[in-house]
């Protein structure tokens, strides 16, 4: 404990338990291995508030248990008396336990079984610069029990990153309290990739050359657990016999991780490490630091249905922690692995999870706190209002909250279960399901499923190639049951999940599984990408209308129909990496889908003509197509030109350039003159709002060629009123008449100022620029001038003519009376006489 007791953190004891003690909302900024996680929470122990659970929240399973581990150590304890941990599969508390260490979606299922709290005092968020998506959740949850419900229980931000200026203004009621800590000065240099290596071989090459010979030992920040099994591989035979190659990342086993952080007598260590070693967790004896300034984030990703982690660089944030690994001892050293300019260049911090992640699970869990909207609750950020009610839309479509965005009954079950809502909603309607057909098995099929989904694929890429069907990972895991080898890693982790939904689902687990039903359970869990065979080189047509791919040799292709669990993108395809057949029978059956008859209008553009059809559909599958001889009314043929042309793109009706250029005028003073008040007439709203400007004009017209015939200009027009009209013409003229009443044609852009082109003879006279807008207003708007030679060249661009005449035009002017002396060319052109004459002719 002596050790403990020289951290910096001792210096503001007094002051943070003080501060806990008056205000219900404190925030503290401690630098790392200031000790704000490894010692603070022990102090808690001596107060008030050690006569309840004392939460203590980290952003990652890893740090949760080696925190708890290490403050129980410095108890003189076993883990799980005083200080005991929770994670999601895995927990060692008791009733002694008074800290309880556990991950943000622990403290959001605690927090919806018990709305009060009643058995917490006190929680502590650690590392809350993450915000990671839960963190922000669990917060905003807590917070509104706070405000709500329990306004003694206190509430903890810690971290080395804080913007308190950001906090003050949301939370000025808060108490500020700032640990200056201790560091080593750590000395950043700069390592760029040459521009004819990958980065990962650059890695290689500086840490043979730095860390092999640095004194102590070396942590490398790399983005994922490939780059650093590509190290690994490639190092192992060049070690120093004194270095210990060290990886360290979230799925190893506790033991290998602390390989990587305990200390080791004689020797240095070599960590090659994720981003989950630049925070929380201590690392022993590090004093040089290698960046490659990447990291993996998790980035929702709407067409595959699914958060894709993405590699991308880091903030500066990120860069300072961790370079800061390196001076938690002594002096230190961070190499970073890209420029200093590119350093300069990031962003201060990294975009929140909740801004681009999947909300299915965040919304679900507000639907059961009883909100209908985030806004309801006490959120840091919003996501985006568009994102947020399309994850509602799709929550409504599973049935897991009706339309008012309330939980359903079914809802109610699938809130409760420990997986996402998809999956969840997947195991619910198995069980009721196989219970009406009688199949036990079913919901331990579904459980073996929803388990394997949330891991990455179980096959190696190479076993996985040409081969999508999950089923042959069913079959290798039940082989794997029956042999009963020692499951660990990946697949121990599969087992375990699936044993863990079955448990709560209530019902046994067996191990013996009916591959024919995988199709039909993933339907329930992605009914949007049924997808039917087209045919052509493994392509697909889903459900909700979208192409998917297989690969051309995959054992899938002769599937009719499938249900794709993963996709990837591949270039501009999405391509299936896991799916399971299914039939028509099955998911009609099972009442997750149903079948429509309408009829339908296409237009064949080779014959020009309109064809007439009755189609059996599933979404936008076509099942089923034949002729029909129907009468066609005029609303039919309005509706099938405006689902071609929203395909199709206004430019299909080939728009004439006065046309276009009457759009453009709309459009320009939609943009640039907001008060008149006029909608814009960009391709977007034309396409939103067809069946205004466009369908009352068709009538029966069954071919383009009459088509494109229409009067364009008076259907854009009836889109105003007659007032509108009026300042179209006055606001937006077609033409510019200059001093020699010739009339020169305005081209209205998305630019601030249309442009009209003529020759410079023209506005001589003119001693101001002439301008459009509203002016009698004082909105005018000045033309942008495209002054030509005599030959129709563009000699001068200016908005400032007066600007002009007084100042480049001298120059112009001698150039002009060499190159055309025939022309007029004088001295004061603001006050001379505009001419389209040459001299001889004036």
């Amino acid at each position: 404990m002596r050790e403990i007791a020289l951290l910096p953190i001792n210096q503001i004891k007094t002051s943070f338990l003080t501060a806990i003690e008056q205000s219900n909302l404190v925030i503290l900024t401690a630098p790392p291995g200031a000790g704000k996680s490894t010692v603070l929470p022990l102090w808690l122990l001596d107060t008030e508030f050690a006569n309840q659970k004392i939460y203590l929240l980290q952003p990652r399973r890893v740090a949760a248990k080696n925190i708890a581990c290490y403050l129980a150590q410095q108890l003189g304890e076993e883990v799980g008396q005083t200080i005991g941990y929770r994670l999601r599969n895995d927990s060692r508390v008791s009733a002694n336990t008074i800290i309880e260490v556990i991950t943000e979606g622990i403290l959001t299922q605690l927090i919806q079984n018990d709305p009060e709290l009643a058995d917490a005092n006190l929680i502590l968020f650690d590392e809350f610069h993450e915000r990671s998506v839960q963190a922000d959740l669990a917060f905003a949850l807590a917070r509104d029990c706070q405000l709500g419900l329990r306004e003694d229980l206190r509430l903890v931000l810690m971290s080395a990153t804080l913007s308190n200026e950001e906090l003050s203004t949301k939370f000025p009621e808060a108490e500020f309290i700032v640990s200056e800590g201790r560091s080593f000065p750590v000395e950043c240099h700069y390592q760029s990739v040459p521009t004819n290596k990958f980065w990962r071989e650059h890695a290689l090459s500086v840490i043979k050359k730095d860390a092999f010979i640095h004194s102590g030992s070396c942590l490398v920040f790399l983005p994922g657990v490939a780059d650093i099994k590509f190290l690994i591989e490639r190092l192992e035979c060049f070690l120093p016999d004194d270095l210990l190659l060290a990886p360290l990342y979230g799925e190893l086993p506790i033991s290998e991780q602390q390989k990587a952080m305990k200390p080791i007598n004689g020797a240095r260590k070599l960590v090659l490490a994720t981003n989950i070693a630049e925070t929380s967790l201590t690392i022993e004896g590090i004093t040089l630091v290698i960046d490659a300034g990447f990291e993996k984030a998790a980035i929702y990703d709407s067409q595959t249905l699914t958060n894709q982690l993405i590699q991308k660089p880091i903030s500066k944030a990120s860069a300072i922690q961790r370079a800061g690994r390196a001076g938690r001892l002594s002096a230190g050293q961070c190499i970073r692995l890209y420029s200093e300019e590119d350093f300069q260049r990031r962003p201060e911090q990294a975009i929140s999870d909740i801004l681009q992640t999947d909300l299915l699970p965040v919304l679900i869990e507000a639907a059961r706190w009883g909100v209908t909207k985030l806004s309801d609750l006490p959120f840091l950020e919003l996501p985006n209002a568009v994102k947020e009610q399309l994850a509602w839309q799709e929550l409504q479509q599973l049935r897991i909250v009706n339309t008012d965005n309330k939980l359903t009954a079914h809802g109610q079950t699938v809130a409760q279960l420990s997986c996402h809502p998809r999956y969840g909603n997947m195991l619910v309607s198995a069980q009721r399901i196989g219970q009406q057909f009688e199949d036990p098995n079913l919901v331990n099929l579904a459980c073996l499923l929803a388990a394997l989904l949330e891991e990455r694929d179980v096959f190696s890429p190479s076993v996985a190639k040409n081969n999508a069907d999950i089923t042959t990972r069913i079959s290798f895991i039940e082989n794997q049951l029956h042999s009963k080898a020692n499951l660990s890693g990946k697949l121990g982790r599969i087992i375990k999940q699936a044993k863990n939904l079955a448990q709560q689902l209530a019902v046994s687990w067996q191990s013996s599984f009916s591959y024919s039903h995988c199709g039909v359970l993933l339907a329930l869990a992605f009914p949007e990408r049924i997808a039917a065979n087209r045919h052509q080189q493994g392509a697909f047509i889903a459900f909700n209308g979208k192409g998917l791919n297989l690969a051309s040799e995959d054992t899938l292709n002769d599937a009719e129909l499938l249900v794709a669990a993963s996709t990837i993108k591949l270039k501009d395809k999405q391509l299936i990496s896991l799916a399971a057949p299914v039939t028509l029978a099955e998911l009609e059956a099972w009442d997750i889908v149903s079948t429509t008859v309408c009829e339908q209008l296409n237009y064949d553009e080779q014959r020009d003509k309109i064809n007439a059809s009755e189609q059996r559909k599933l979404g936008a599958i076509v099942l089923s197509e034949k002729p029909t001889t129907q009468t066609l009314d005029e609303q039919q043929i309005a509706t099938m030109w405006c689902e071609q042309i929203t395909r199709k793109g206004i430019s299909w009706l080939s728009l004439s350039d006065s046309q276009s250029q009457l759009l453009a005028r709309i459009n320009w003073l939609a943009l640039h003159q907001p008060e008149l008040g006029f909608n814009q007439a960009d391709e977007p709203w034309l396409l939103a709002n067809l069946e205004r400007w466009f369908s009352p004009y068709v009538g029966d017209i069954r071919k383009k060629s009459k088509l494109i015939s229409l009067e364009f200009e008076m259907m854009f027009k009836s889109m105003l009123d007659f007032n509108q009209q009026q300042q179209l013409a006055r606001c937006a003229p077609l033409y510019f008449s200059g001093p020699t009443g010739r009339k020169c044609p305005i081209r209205y852009t998305n630019e601030h100022s249309p442009i009209v082109s003529l020759p410079m003879q023209e506005v001589y006279g003119e001693a101001n620029t002439p301008q459009v807008g509203d002016k009698e207003r004082g909105n005018g708007v000045n033309l942008t001038l495209e002054l030509l030679s005599p030959a129709g060249r563009p000699i001068q661009v200016t908005q400032d003519l007066a600007g002009f005449w007084q100042g480049s035009y001298n120059a112009v002017q001698k150039e002009m009376k060499g190159r055309y002396p025939k022309h007029f060319w004088p001295d004061d052109p603001a006050n001379a006489q505009a001419t389209r004459k040459t001299k001889k002719y004036m």
